[in-house]
């Protein structure tokens, strides 16, 4: 596909913050009117690609005012849904649709329904935004994999819709069984320039889809960020069964509701269903500074079905979220990159059937 221009600024922003309140919190009620609510159906064929391997499948988002993802808070880059094996699809949409009424998301008549800036599911990843506070009110920040937004807010908000000044260029590739998209951007009065490239493929003859990214300094300024992927997985409805273990014995920094989840030395276990209006949710700590430690297995274990999550970097930091429609395990990679300098990390997912 030729190279495209997304300078249009995208009228809606991403909401989709961490739920920060006590263990299995409930979701504050927000009565919307049915009229404003349209089903997320009528996303699902916005602009993509279709990749598969044999063994898995998967659909690929592609960037652009009318695409899947319209924010301003995650990569716009490979937003990946619908990775399926073997029947098993690991990222449905874990919303059942959207309205602009809804601040973030909340429960619908026994749904779940996000703002148009929530809208998104996984994975999908994000970067902490670069040069807001030095920006000033009405100045531009950096987000990279959407590009130099305008600062309208006091403090940063994440549910804002800030406008989109600059989203540099995109080129897309793609065959049948991958998608790369490289994102360029130039940006004179802010010294603040970008090559970004992000690959999805999935692997010949393996149950594995790979991620992989490069990041150059283009510009005269360091970038220094973190990024995340909010796996948004859907292995069982209210995650019931669902078991997360990690290399490392875990510690939930804000302790679950004693009956919904429990740690058990490297391993987190559902207890019960996630109720509607519930959340399951903490920072995670107990990593080291190895990239072995990234490197995790969410499982039904009572299907069979589960996902190996690896990474080949060291671990920032890790936060965990869920209700009833998914289960968000967080890992983070710092970068810090001087001017002409290049950041390159892969993500390695395994799906698991049962035998």
């Amino acid at each position: 596909m030729a190279a495209r221009t997304l300078g249009l600024a995208w009228g809606l922003a991403l909401g989709a913050t961490l739920l920060a309140a006590a263990p299995a919190a409930a979701q504050p009620h927000q009565p919307i009117s049915d009229s404003t609510i349209v089903p997320v159906s009528a996303l699902d064929n916005t602009p993509h690609r279709d990749i598969s391997n044999g063994q898995v499948s998967a659909r690929v988002y592609l960037p652009g005012p009318a695409g899947f993802y319209r924010g301003t808070r995650f990569d716009h880059n490979g937003i990946t849904t619908h990775a399926t094996y073997q029947g098993q699809d690991y990222g449905r949409p874990w919303f059942s649709a959207y309205s602009p009424a809804v601040h973030d998301f909340t429960w619908h008549n026994g749904e779940v329904v996000v703002h148009p800036a929530s809208a998104v599911a996984g994975p999908a990843e994000e970067f902490d935004s670069i040069g807001f506070d030095a920006a000033g009110m009405d100045g531009n920040f950096l987000k990279v994999g959407i590009g130099m937004l305008k600062r309208t807010t006091e403090t940063e908000d994440h549910v804002h819709p800030y406008p989109i000044v600059n989203a540099g260029r995109t080129r897309v590739d793609a065959d049948k069984s991958r998608v790369r998209i490289t994102q360029t951007l130039a940006d004179k009065p802010s010294g603040y320039g970008y090559r970004y490239t992000k690959t999805i493929r999935l692997v010949p003859g393996k149950a594995q889809m790979v991620i992989e990214h490069s990041l150059t300094n283009t510009g005269s300024k360091d970038i220094d960020t973190n990024v995340y992927c909010h796996n948004f997985l859907t292995l069982s409805p209210g995650n019931e069964n669902i078991t997360i273990t990690a290399p490392f014995a875990i510690t939930a920094e804000r302790p679950f509701a004693p009956d919904a989840a429990a740690v058990d030395g490297k391993t987190i276990k559902y207890l019960r269903a996630v109720k509607e209006g519930e959340s399951v949710t903490s920072p995670i700590s107990g990593f080291g500074d190895s990239a072995s430690d990234y490197d995790f297995t969410v499982m039904n274990t009572k299907t069979g079905f589960g996902q190996r999550i690896r990474g080949d970097q060291p671990l920032a930091r890790i936060n965990f979220w869920s209700i009833a429609t998914n289960v968000s395990w967080e890992p983070y990679v710092g970068i810090a990159l001087k001017p002409g300098e290049t950041k390159r990390w892969t993500y390695t997912y395994d799906y698991i059937g049962p035998n």
